[in-house]
């Protein structure tokens, strides 16, 4: 089981929260504002985050740019459980660096099982493969740490973006649909989850390693039938 940190400025809710992950089996840290978040960040290192957007201050999605940016805390996953349900409020804890988000109020099975599912991904797990590397064209990627090589420029990715290219390199030359991935690397259940999730780390991964992300030559839409890689 895992240590995890949960931030939310609604006491009753940060309770509810501690009580059913730790009813799972988990060690739980809280923290009831951005601030103290960060504070508890810089004394000890968990190993998932889930994280409120609405707090005073500092809010959610500042303190997920602040863990993105610090190298030593950049690779944790980091849940977003929000009452804040929009696709745009989606899109912004997406871009800021979340690897998934939960609208609240949700069904209590929810929550342990997005966090499940993010920790079978968090480095340190392994992935099957048969060789150290995958390659497609000018696309080099490591199977087990979170860079690729695009030509000779080595640039890192989450968690979550390598997860995706890896998958998508692994079927090059097939599209692949949006809801078979949310299901592949989300491990969301079929007609389930939020295609927003797959849309927006698309778009951060064409922005790593696209020459020009509005006309992606590594990957590409196939309208009607998902992303592709290779020819």
């Amino acid at each position: 089981m895992a240590h995890i940190l949960a931030v939310d400025d609604d006491e009753q809710v940060l309770i509810s929260i501690q009580q059913l992950l730790e009813g799972a089996g988990h060690t739980v840290t809280t923290a009831s504002s951005g601030r103290e978040a960060l504070d508890q960040l810089a004394r000890q290192r968990p190993e998932l985050i889930v994280l409120d957007i609405i707090m005073p201050e500092m809010d959610g999605i500042e303190v997920c740019r602040h863990v993105r940016a610090d190298p030593f805390l950049s690779k944790l996953p980091i849940l977003f459980l929000t009452a804040k349900g929009r696709p745009q409020d989606v899109a912004q804890g997406l871009d800021a660096g979340g690897d998934d988000y939960l609208v609240k109020p949700f069904e209590v099975v929810e929550l342990p099982a997005r966090i499940r599912a993010l920790l079978r991904r968090a480095p340190g797990g392994t992935l099957d493969t048969d060789s150290d590397y995958l390659i497609v064209g000018d696309l080099k990627l490591h199977a087990t740490e979170t860079e690729v090589h695009v030509g000779d420029q080595l640039i890192p990715l989450t968690t979550i973006e390598h997860q995706l290219l890896h998958y998508l390199m692994l079927h090059a030359g097939q599209p692949v649909g949006v809801d078979h991935l949310l299901q592949a690397v989300w491990e969301y259940p079929p007609g389930t989850g939020n295609p927003k999730l797959v849309q927006v780390h698309v778009a951060n991964l064409r922005a790593k390693i696209e020459p020009q992300p509005d006309t992606p030559r590594y990957v590409r839409n196939v309208r009607g039938r998902g992303y592709l890689v290779g020819e």
